[in-house]
C-alpha cells in the first residue's frame, strides 16, 4: 500500500460475522484489501480515498484525516474585517484597542504583557464541536503577537494559542479548539513580553466550525477499528486518535481526544479528554482487556455526550454513562498528535464510521461477534444470586469466565415471565399492539389502547421500557405501575398511521437475533393461546440459525405431585425434540449433591438439591455456577465456538 507503510496487515475476522452492520458505514478504508468507500461511493485507490476525505500521509506513515471546513460552514464573527470601523466587541487588559485604517490596533501600556479579548461566548458550544480560527496578524512596533483562543482575560496559554510571531506585514494564523469555558470563552490578540509595549494588529478574522471530513457528524463517533499489536510489544501506543488539531506556540497540544490507546502492560483501553476547563480532564477510561503482543484483533465504538461504549468483538460490553464530549476536527490512525511519541508499531486493517451513535441494544449487536445470548426468567436474571441480577454469580456472568478468550454472555432474563412472554421479547411471537387515534404523533407519546402479549412486567409488578419499531418507526414503548402502555418516537417527524393490531419488534430481540441462544424458558407456563412448547419452537425459529442450546424446566419444591408428573413429561419431549442441544439442568444439578441426608432426600424427591438452592426454587451461587459449566459444555460439544 503506498503512503501507509506498515497498514497492510489483515485479519481473519470477517464483517459478514458482524450481527448488526448499523445501516452501512459512510467511511470504510479497508487497507488490508485495498478497498475503500466514502459517502456512498466506491474510491477505486487508497491515493483516491485521501483525496476524497482531506487525508495526508506524515513522514512517520501514519494517516492523518482532516480538519475540514466546508465552505458552507457558516461565519460566526460577522465583524472580523472591522470594516465598522468599531472595536466595542473588544476589551484590552495591560492595553488599548482601538481600529485604526481598517484593523485592529492593540497598543500595550509596558506592563508584563498586554493584549486584547472579545467574547465568543454563545457562538461556540461548549462540547462537542470543534472551531477553526483564522487571521491576520502582524506587529509594529511590538516585540511580537500571538492569536489564540481563551477565557476572557485570563490569557489562552490553556486552550490554543499560536507560537510569537514577529512579522511585519499581514499574515495568516490558523487555530484550532473543541473545548471551552461555556461562561468566558474567547479570542484574544497579545504580546508576551516585559515591558509589553508597540503596536500589534489583527484583522480578517474568522471562526468556524471545524470537522475531520465533510459528512462527519459532530458531537459522535461510533465505528469499528481492525489492527494487529506490535509483535514485540514495547511501551504500547496510540492506535486511533480522533481530537481537536489544537496547537500552542506552533506544538501539538493534546487536551480534547477520544482515543484507543494500547498500554505498556498489553491493555486496550477507550479514554476520552476534555479541556473545557483550561486542563486536560480524563472522562472516560474503558479498560477492554488484554491484548497479547502480536495479536489481531476488531474493537467497536460509539460515543456522544454522557453515553460512551467500547468492547473487543464478542467480549463485554465496557460502558460509562456519564463525561462530556470533546469537539473533534481531525481522525489520525496510530498515532495521536505527537509526532514522536506514542507512534503505533503494529498494523491498522481498517476502518469504519457509521453516521450515528449507537444505543446500548444496538451497539451490543454491532460487537456480538461470537457472543452468546441467555434468554429466560428469573433463573436466568440470577435470583438469589450474591449481588443479584447485576452481581457476578448469575449464570451468564460465570459462564462468559469459561471462554478464553473471554466472550460475552448477554442476560436476558426477566423475573416471573412466562414462555410466551420471553418468545415476544425475541419477537417469535407476535407483540400486536392498538393505539390512542390509530396513528403515531409527530411528537411525544401515544397511548396504547390494547396489545397481546405485556412484556413489561418483572416478578408481578409492571415496569420498565423496551427499545424497538411500530409501524417502522423506531421508539420506546414503556408502561406505568397499573400495565397502561405508551409509545414515544425517537426523534420528531410527520404523523404515521398505525393499523389495530399493528406488530411492535423489539430492539433486543432484532438486534441479538443472530448470536448463540441459550433458552432456559418455561417454568412460569405460557399466557393463554401458547404452549411451552410451541413457544420455544417458535423462538428456536426465530433466530434462523441453528446455534442454540435448550435448558431443561426445574422443579419447585412447592410443585404438587401432578405438576412434577406433567414437568417430567415436558422435559421428556423437549429432550427428544432437541436432542444433544437439551441440556438436562435436573439432572446435572441432581448428581452435584453434597452427600447429606438433605440432598439426597431432595434428589428422592425429584427436587435439586437443596444445597444448591437460595429458596424453593431459585439457585444458589453454587448451583448457577454447575448450570454455566452446563450450558458452557453443551456449547462446546456442539461445535459453537
Amino acid at each position: 500500500m503506498s503512503g501507509l507503510a506498515g497498514l497492510a496487515l489483515g485479519l481473519g475476522y470477517s464483517p459478514g460475522t458482524m450481527s448488526v452492520e448499523a445501516g452501512g458505514a459512510w467511511l470504510d478504508a479497508n487497507f488490508a484489501r485495498g478497498r475503500f468507500r466514502f459517502a456512498g461511493r466506491s474510491l477505486a485507490s487508497e491515493a483516491q480515498f485521501r483525496l476524497a476525505v482531506g487525508g495526508t500521509v506524515p513522514a512517520s506513515g501514519q494517516l492523518v484525516i482532516g480538519p475540514h471546513v466546508a465552505e458552507t460552514a457558516p461565519e460566526l464573527l460577522t465583524d472580523g474585517n472591522f470594516a465598522s470601523g468599531s472595536a466595542t466587541d473588544w476589551s484590552g487588559f495591560g492595553s488599548t484597542v482601538a481600529v485604526v485604517s481598517g484593523a485592529l490596533r492593540v497598543t500595550g501600556g509596558g506592563g508584563s504583557a498586554s493584549g486584547a479579548y472579545r467574547s465568543i461566548v454563545g457562538r461556540v458550544q461548549s462540547a462537542g464541536r470543534a472551531y477553526r480560527l483564522v487571521g491576520d496578524v502582524w506587529r509594529e512596533t511590538s516585540s511580537n503577537v500571538t492569536l489564540g483562543f481563551g477565557a476572557g482575560g485570563e490569557g489562552t496559554a490553556n486552550y490554543a494559542q499560536t507560537a510569537n510571531l514577529t512579522v511585519t506585514t499581514p499574515s495568516q494564523a490558523v487555530l484550532y479548539c473543541g473545548g471551552f469555558n461555556v461562561s468566558t470563552a474567547s479570542i484574544a490578540l497579545r504580546n508576551l513580553t516585559n515591558p509589553s509595549t508597540g503596536y500589534y494588529w489583527a484583522d480578517n478574522l474568522s471562526l468556524r466550525e471545524a470537522l475531520p471530513c465533510a459528512g462527519f457528524r459532530a458531537g459522535a463517533l461510533c465505528g469499528v477499528l481492525e489492527a494487529t499489536t506490535p509483535a514485540s510489544g514495547g511501551a504500547g501506543g496510540v492506535v486511533f486518535q480522533a481530537d481537536d488539531n489544537a496547537e500552542f506556540n506552533g506544538n501539538w497540544f493534546e487536551r480534547n481526544f477520544v482515543r484507543f490507546i494500547w498500554d505498556a502492560s498489553q491493555h486496550l483501553r477507550f479514554v476520552v479528554s476534555f479541556g473545557g476547563s483550561g486542563s486536560q480532564v480524563e472522562q472516560v477510561n474503558l479498560d477492554l482487556g488484554v491484548v497479547a503482543a502480536g495479536s489481531a484483533f476488531t474493537v467497536g465504538f460509539s460515543a456522544r455526550d454522557g453515553e460512551y461504549r467500547a468492547a473487543l468483538m464478542g467480549q463485554p460490553v465496557q460502558q460509562a454513562l456519564s463525561g462530556t464530549f470533546p469537539g473533534l476536527a481531525a481522525l489520525r490512525l496510530g498515532r495521536g498528535r505527537s509526532s514522536v511519541s506514542g507512534l503505533w508499531t503494529g498494523s491498522i486493517a481498517r476502518l469504519r464510521l457509521f453516521s450515528e451513535p449507537m444505543g446500548e441494544e444496538q451497539f451490543a449487536g454491532l460487537v456480538a461477534g461470537t457472543s452468546v445470548v441467555a434468554w429466560g426468567d428469573s433463573l436466568t436474571a440470577g435470583a438469589g444470586a450474591t449481588g443479584g441480577s447485576t452481581g457476578s454469580a448469575t449464570y451468564p456472568a460465570v459462564a462468559q469466565t469459561l471462554f478464553s478468550p473471554r466472550r460475552a454472555v448477554l442476560r436476558q432474563g426477566v423475573g416471573g415471565q412466562t414462555a410466551t412472554q420471553i418468545a415476544a421479547r425475541m419477537n417469535a411471537v407476535p407483540i400486536l399492539v392498538t393505539i390512542s387515534g390509530g396513528a403515531i404523533p409527530a411528537s411525544g407519546p401515544v397511548a396504547v389502547t390494547d396489545k397481546s402479549v405485556n412484556v413489561l412486567i418483572s416478578s408481578g409488578v409492571y415496569a420498565g421500557s423496551l427499545k424497538g419499531w411500530l409501524a417502522g418507526i423506531e421508539g420506546t414503548m414503556s408502561t406505568d405501575a397499573s400495565g397502561n402502555w405508551s409509545f414515544a418516537r425517537s426523534v420528531s417527524g410527520t404523523s404515521v398511521a398505525v393499523p389495530a393490531n399493528s406488530r411492535f419488534i423489539c430492539a433486543w430481540g432484532q438486534y441479538l437475533r443472530g448470536c448463540t441462544a441459550w433458552l432456559w424458558l418455561g417454568r412460569n407456563g405460557a399466557e393463554a393461546g401458547h404452549t411451552v412448547l410451541s413457544d420455544i419452537a417458535a423462538a428456536v425459529a426465530a433466530l434462523g440459525h441453528r446455534r442454540y442450546l435448550i435448558g431443561g424446566i426445574l422443579p419447585s419444591t412447592g410443585d404438587s405431585a401432578g405438576g412434577l408428573a406433567q414437568l417430567a413429561v415436558l422435559n421428556g419431549q423437549l429432550a427428544s425434540t432437541y436432542g444433544d442441544r437439551f441440556v438436562n439442568l435436573l439432572s446435572i444439578l441432581s448428581a452435584a449433591a453434597n452427600g447429606s441426608p438433605e440432598d439426597a432426600s431432595d434428589v428422592a424427591g425429584g427436587f435439586v438439591p437443596r444445597s444448591l438452592r437460595s429458596d424453593h426454587l431459585h439457585l444458589n451461587d453454587a448451583g448457577y455456577a454447575i448450570v454455566a459449566q452446563a450450558f458452557y459444555a453443551a456449547h462446546m460439544a456442539k461445535g459453537f465456538g
